[in-house]
């Protein structure tokens, strides 16, 4: 394997994704590993600019529809991560919003909700740069513990981190005296602030966790039979109300919402993955769950912005034209005010 070391110009990734499957493509593509499941009504738009230096980057990422994501970071990578105001996100279960930063571990997995609208910048740095730097700058601040942490930032602190980001994602160059400032910039915010691990942001949040996550495994392993509410409670051990409450808090639908966007997901998986045939999607549908074939039509329909066959019919070829990656160099022009939003339009 060859050894990865750091150029004086980084490659600029920048893409706009028109469908669930293009997000989940290029966040591959860059060394992300995860599942995306949408969970609200509508073709999904994201918009995605990165600037990879060596085995570092720093990423722009934005959807326009609520999103459950499961997610590992790039290997031997960690990351911090900034929503861009005025969005917010939960991360297992808690909400991150200004002045926060979330720091995932290397190798550990978390689990993102985007409130619908959404963006968060990040920074992708290697574990021996970011545990070297965090024991040099700040030797007295515990960085390791939980996979994934929030900390809360001094505001001024993180303003200047968060226009830092912008200028860099901006201008499209980055050097490794940019990353090493910029890893600085962001040990500074979250050393000098109390540290809010995520098993300590609230005791509530340890049973709603555990309310939600259980009827989660659930709903996974039964999704194509029947499930009804008592199942879900009786497995779960709480009433219906704190069922409702717990699973709504983690992940911002209601369970009967979770499931139905569970078998659309899984109904579009089958058709993207199936030779086309007269009875495939009838046969499909069936075997994610759906027993009403009509209702089925226009809930697809309504989720992803296209009918069942012509979701299959994407398969004589698949279409790869609106996502093929760019990778090209850094250039100038974007809008000055550093609102990404409107640099991507």
């Amino acid at each position: 394997m060859p050894e990865q070391s750091f150029s004086s110009k980084p490659n600029v990734v920048q893409v706009t994704s028109h469908s669930i499957e293009e997000v989940t493509e290029i966040t591959t593509s860059t060394g992300w590993e995860g599942e995306f499941r949408q969970l609200s009504k509508g073709p999904v738009t994201g918009r995605w600019r990165s600037l990879l230096l060596g085995p570092s980057s720093l990423t722009y990422h934005s959807l326009d529809q609520r999103i459950h994501v499961r997610q590992l970071p790039p290997p031997g990578c960690v990351v911090l991560i900034t929503p861009t105001l005025p969005h917010r996100l939960l991360v297992d279960g808690v909400e991150v919003g200004i002045n926060e930063v979330v720091l995932q571990h290397a190798d550990s997995e978390a689990e993102f909700v985007t409130l619908n609208e959404a963006g968060c910048e990040s920074l992708a740095v290697p574990r021996s740069l970011f545990a070297a730097t965090a024991r040099t700058l700040f030797p007295r601040t515990h960085m390791n513990g939980a996979p994934t942490r929030i900390f809360q930032c001094a505001p001024s602190g993180w303003s200047a981190l968060q226009r830092d980001m912008t200028r860099l994602l901006r201008h499209g160059g980055m050097s490794p005296e940019d990353v090493s400032n910029l890893l600085s910039r962001f040990l500074d915010s979250m050393a000098g602030e109390s540290e809010n691990c995520l098993e300590e942001k609230g005791l509530d949040q340890r049973s709603t966790r555990r309310v939600a996550r259980r009827a989660q495994e659930y709903i996974e392993e039964h999704y194509p039979g029947t499930i009804r509410m008592e199942d879900l409670c009786r497995y779960t051990g709480v009433a219906l109300r704190g069922l409702q409450r717990s699973f709504a808090g983690y992940f911002q639908v209601s369970p009967s919402e979770f499931i139905r966007a569970r078998r659309l997901h899984a109904a579009r998986q089958g058709l993207l993955a199936a030779a086309t045939s007269h009875h495939t999607v009838t046969r499909i549908a069936c075997d994610s769950g759906f027993t009403h074939l009509g209702r089925f039509s226009v809930d697809y329909r309504q989720q992803f912005g296209e009918s069942p066959r012509e979701t299959l019919a994407k398969q004589a070829p698949r279409r790869r034209d609106r996502t093929a990656i760019q990778i090209r160099e850094p250039h100038l022009g974007y809008h000055p005010d550093g609102h990404f939003r409107q640099i991507f339009t």
